[in-house]
C-alpha cells in the first residue's frame, strides 16, 4: 500500500516526459540526462499505462476481496482492523489511477495537446494526485501504527482493543489529510499558451520551481518530512526490534522445548509457531513498504537540493516509482493467501462457493480455539481478543 502519484504530487503533472520541461543549463553533476537513463524512460513510458491498469484492476479485486474477508465477524480483530483499513487506502488510490492512466497515457503521446491537457482532465489530475498522496500517507502511518500495536503485544501481551484501533486508524486518516492541507491549498489550474494553443497545467511545486512561494515549500517538507521521512524511520526502527524479538523467541523457545516433555512441547510449539507466523507476515508487509519508501524518500529529498537532480533524475524514474508503488498496493492479498490458512479458508467459502462456515471449520475447531483462548489467554496469538470468534483472525496463520 504506498507512494502513487510521487512525480504529480510534487510536479503537479504527469512527467517531464509529458510536458517537454527541461532543465536549465546549469553546471553541476546532474546538469545534463544521462542518455540511457532516458532512453529507458521514454520506453517505460510507453508501457507504463498499459501495465498500471492491469495491476490497477487486479488491485482493486483483491482489495475488494480483503476488505469482505477482513470485517467477517470471525476476523475482526485489532490488527485486521488495520488491515482493513490499508486495504480502503489502496482501492481507493486505484480506483483513481485507472482514468489517469487511460487519459495521459493509452490515449495520448508525448506531445502536450489541448485535449491531453484540457481544463477538465487538469482538474481531474489535481484532485487525483491530492487523493493519492492523503490515501499513500495515510496507509504509510497506519503501516506503523500496526508496526508499534505488533511489537507491543509481543513486549506486554497486551494491545488496543478493535473498537480502539478503529478510532486511531480513523484518526490516522484525518491527521494525514490536515497534513496534505497546504498542499491542498497550493493546488491550481493555471492557462499556458503553446504554439498557438491552450494548455493548463497545475500550479509550479516547490521543487522544480526557481522561485517558489511559502506555501508550497511547506506542502514539500510537510510531504517529505511528516508523510515521508519520519514514518520510513519509524518503521526502520520496529523492523529491527521485531526482528529481534523474532531471535529472543526462538532463543526461548529452545530451552523450552529442551525442559518441557512430550505434551507440553506439542501445545507450546503450535503457540510459538502461531506467533512467528503472525509477526513473519506483518514483517513481510513492512519490508514491503521500506524497499517501495525509502528510494523514493531519497530521490524526494535530493530533489529539493538541486533542481538538475529533480528534473534530469527525478522525473526520468516518477513513472517507474508509481509502478513500484502500486505493486506493492495489490500485493497484500499474495500474501495473505500465502501466509494465512485462516484467510485462505474464509477465501474459499466466501468465493469459491465452499461449505457452510458451520460445516467447514467444524465443532471441534471452535472447541479447540475456545481451550486455548481460556488457558492461554496472555500469550494468545489474536491480539486481545477474548472468544473463539475473534480468536479466529487473519493473525492465526
Amino acid at each position: 500500500m504506498a507512494g502513487l502519484m510521487a512525480a504529480n504530487v510534487t510536479a503537479g503533472n504527469n512527467g517531464s516526459l509529458a510536458t517537454g520541461d527541461k532543465c536549465p543549463e546549469e553546471s553541476g553533476p546532474f546538469s545534463s540526462i544521462n542518455r540511457h537513463l532516458e532512453a529507458y524512460a521514454m520506453w517505460y513510458w510507453g508501457i507504463h499505462g498499459y501495465l498500471s491498469v492491469v495491476i490497477c484492476v487486479f488491485g482493486i479485486t483483491t482489495n475488494v476481496l480483503n476488505i469482505v474477508i477482513l470485517t467477517r465477524g470471525a476476523m475482526r480483530t485489532p490488527i485486521n482492523c488495520i488491515l482493513t483499513a490499508i486495504a480502503i487506502c489502496c482501492l481507493i488510490t486505484m480506483s483513481s489511477y485507472i482514468p489517469f492512466a487511460l487519459h495521459f497515457y493509452i490515449k495520448s503521446t508525448l506531445v502536450p495537446t489541448s485535449t491531453k491537457y484540457s481544463y477538465g482532465w487538469t482538474v481531474y489530475m489535481a484532485v487525483h494526485s491530492n487523493i493519492s498522496v492523503t490515501t499513500h500517507v495515510s496507509s504509510l502511518w497506519l503501516a506503523v501504527f500496526m508496526a508499534i500495536m505488533r511489537y507491543v503485544y509481543l513486549q506486554t501481551k497486551k494491545c488496543c482493543n478493535l473498537q480502539a484501533t478503529c478510532i486511531i486508524s480513523a484518526m490516522i486518516g484525518a491527521g494525514a489529510s490536515l497534513l496534505m492541507l497546504p498542499n491542498y491549498l497550493m493546488t491550481g489550474v493555471r492557462e499556458v499558451q503553446l504554439e498557438n494553443m491552450t494548455l493548463y497545467k497545475l500550479n509550479e511545486p516547490a521543487i522544480g520551481s526557481t522561485n517558489p512561494s511559502r506555501l508550497a515549500l511547506t506542502a514539500f517538507w510537510l510531504y517529505a518530512i511528516g508523510g515521508k521521512l519520519i514514518p520510513c524511520t519509524l518503521i526502520s526502527v520496529f523492523i529491527g526490534l521485531l526482528l529481534k524479538k523474532l531471535h529472543e523467541s526462538a532463543a526461548r523457545r529452545k530451552r523450552l522445548f529442551a525442559s518441557a516433555n512430550k505434551s507440553k512441547k506439542s501445545t507450546q510449539c503450535g503457540r510459538t509457531t502461531r506467533h512467528q507466523c503472525t509477526t513473519t507476515m506483518l514483517l513481510v508487509i513492512i519490508v514491503m513498504y521500506i524497499l517501495t519508501e525509502v528510494p523514493q524518500t531519497f530521490l524526494i529529498i535530493m530533489s529539493a537540493f538541486s533542481k538538475q537532480f529533480f528534473m534530469n533524475v527525478y522525473m526520468l524514474l516518477a513513472d517507474t516509482m508509481d509502478m513500484i508503488a502500486l505493486i506493492n498496493n495489490a500485493m497484500n492479498f499474495v500474501l495473505y493467501c500465502a501466509m494465512s490458512q485462516q484467510f485462505r479458508e474464509h477465501l474459499v467459502v466466501r468465493v469459491c462457493n465452499g461449505p457452510p462456515q458451520s460445516t467447514r471449520f467444524g465443532k471441534k475447531t471452535y472447541q479447540s480455539v475456545d481451550h486455548s483462548c481460556n488457558n492461554t489467554h496472555t500469550h494468545g496469538d489474536g491480539l486481545c481478543a477474548t472468544t473463539a470468534t475473534t480468536e479466529k483472525s487473519i493473525s492465526h496463520v
